[in-house]
């Protein structure tokens, strides 16, 4: 039996479909989302990062070496996408002092090598993968490194 008049037919019709408010509600919301998003991400951001130190190519007749500080806080400029990258992830957030590299001007033979700040931030623009991000090392203003026989 086929419904008589106009309005049963068209609770009919409604019943099947998803209402139009609630689709429109739902794009909406994605929209913004993704605008957010993408304001949020395309700003410049300057941010501090602790990174641990490591020590490699010792000289010759030392047997290891140990830091006064074991990391280093640097202060790194860029735009947000970029925070994504795996270079400033957690696990991967480590320095690896060379020390032959490090020692060049200071002579050689010494058991103590003190190096300061501006001494540690002329070494990591060096680096490849951070130089272009770096902007200062905001602690310690000094690192001792002790080289042990």
């Amino acid at each position: 039996m086929e419904p008589t008049n106009n309005n049963e037919k068209q609770e009919k019709r409604e019943g099947k479909r998803i209402k139009l408010p609630s689709i429109t509600f739902i794009i909406c919301l994605v929209i913004s989302a993704l605008i957010w998003a993408f304001l949020t991400f395309s700003r410049e951001y300057e941010v501090t990062m602790d990174y641990a130190i490591t020590c490699s190519d010792l000289p010759e007749g030392k047997t290891a070496a140990t830091c006064s500080d074991p990391s280093l806080a640097l202060t790194f400029k860029t735009k947000g996408f970029y925070y994504l990258m795996p270079r400033f992830q957690e696990k991967n957030r480590t320095i690896n002092l060379d020390i032959r590299k490090l020692t060049v001007h200071k002579g050689l033979g010494l058991n103590t090598y003190r190096f300061t700040k501006n001494e540690l931030k002329d070494y990591i623009r060096d680096l490849d993968g951070l130089n272009e991000f770096f902007v200062d090392v905001e602690s310690p203003y000094e690192i001792t490194i002790y080289l042990e026989n």
